[in-house]
């Protein structure tokens, strides 16, 4: 058995050179890895993910999944936010070294336990939420304008994935970030390696709240991807009586915390709700969600709203659901929120989907003896 190493040099590298055809590929992986999540009761398998804090403040999440074909974990490592003092007779006069704020790393295994890859799950991890984010990008009818909320990993690859995917459909991206210098570098390394090819006008917002309300009505898509625990726009911005009616399409996956929220809950309330302000024949009340269980223990904008299971939909049930046609109109042109914890199988179905990958490239380090 072929075992695998994937340093992150590696997959960026595999994941920046990725073509429209190879992207659909992985998203329909994803989708399949999410719909047997669901469908085939997999989340009963799923251990716990844990979590344990050391003294000095660093953090270690492990978090554990399983498949009928595999078996991994992903580690993730916060160094502490201040680092701790040298010792004394360490070299650097006590000043100490700041640590980088988060590494992980994939472990997976066969169905026997036989280890087969290990590959640094930084850039997957981005990638594999964004590109659960796009599953249901891809059945939207209008994606022209698009509004990023954050600068980070998670909105490089939100970008890179909606104009990979919709390259007839995406003009322009906006982002709003507070470090404006932060996400004007994102936009100089997007243009820089010609992601949209040009034409794709990509922009900093620098107006002020106003200018904000105007673009929120104004956008097609929303990716929030910040640990805001604050609302990133208060609900009344598209529950105004002139925004009835008109769709968009919101994913929101950087809150992880219940003192997080990116979205307003009385947005969410809204959506849920059978006589609200986004009733009518081209709507469902329910918000996607990867898991129902991982958003009712994490997703503080949901728990704050008081929303009950029943008021969400995982993804992996949408291929079934939208066999009806008013739930495929709803995909296509309502107002649709996506909320996303991360499930631990997207890793695995990624990570292994990405070994195959730098085989066939011939990349990455195999050992034919582990």
């Amino acid at each position: 058995m072929t075992f695998t190493i994937l340093t992150d040099t590696t997959i960026r590298t595999l994941l920046h050179t990725l073509t429209p055809t190879t992207a659909r590929t992985l998203a329909s992986i994803l989708s399949h890895a999410l719909s047997q999540y669901t469908l085939s009761q997999e989340s009963i398998y799923q251990p716990h993910r844990t979590s344990i804090v050391r003294p000095n403040g660093q953090v270690s999440l492990f978090m554990p999944a399983t498949t009928p074909t595999s078996v991994g974990v992903k580690i993730v490592g916060v160094a502490p936010s201040t680092p701790a003092p040298a010792s004394a007779g360490a070299e650097g006069g006590g000043k100490g070294t700041p640590q980088p704020g988060l590494r992980s790393v994939l472990t997976i295994c066969d169905e026997r336990g036989q280890a087969v890859g290990v590959l640094n799950a930084a850039e997957l991890t981005a990638f594999r939420t964004a590109l659960g984010s796009m599953l249901l990008l891809l059945h939207r009818k209008r994606v022209g304008n698009v509004l990023v909320f954050g600068a980070g990993k998670q909105a490089e690859w939100h970008v890179r994935l909606a104009i990979l995917l919709r390259p007839d459909g995406v003009k322009k991206v906006t982002f709003v970030n507070r470090s404006r210098r932060r996400a004007a570098e994102l936009v100089a390394r997007l243009k820089a390696e010609g992601v949209g090819g040009g034409g794709v006008d990509m922009v900093v917002f620098e107006d002020g709240e106003e200018g904000l309300k105007e673009l929120v009505q104004g956008t097609d898509v929303l990716f929030c991807t910040t640990p805001s625990t604050e609302p990133l726009f208060p609900a009344e911005w598209v529950m105004e009586k002139e925004m009835r009616g008109k769709g968009k399409y919101v994913a929101a996956i950087g809150s992880y915390r219940l003192d997080m929220r990116e979205i307003d809950p009385r947005l969410l309330e809204a959506v849920v709700n059978s006589s609200g302000p986004f009733s009518g024949k081209v709507h469902q009340e329910w918000v996607v969600v990867d898991s129902v269980k991982g958003c009712m223990d994490e997703a503080g904008e949901l728990v704050a709203a008081g929303l009950k299971p029943e008021h969400m939909v995982e993804v992996g049930r949408m291929d079934e659901l939208r066999e009806e046609k008013s739930v495929q109109q709803w995909l296509e042109e309502g107002f649709v929120v996506y909320k996303s914890v991360g499930v631990g199988i997207m890793d695995i179905a990624i990570g292994r989907a990405l070994m195959e990958l730098a085989m066939e490239k011939g990349v990455g380090m195999h050992l034919e003896d582990f």
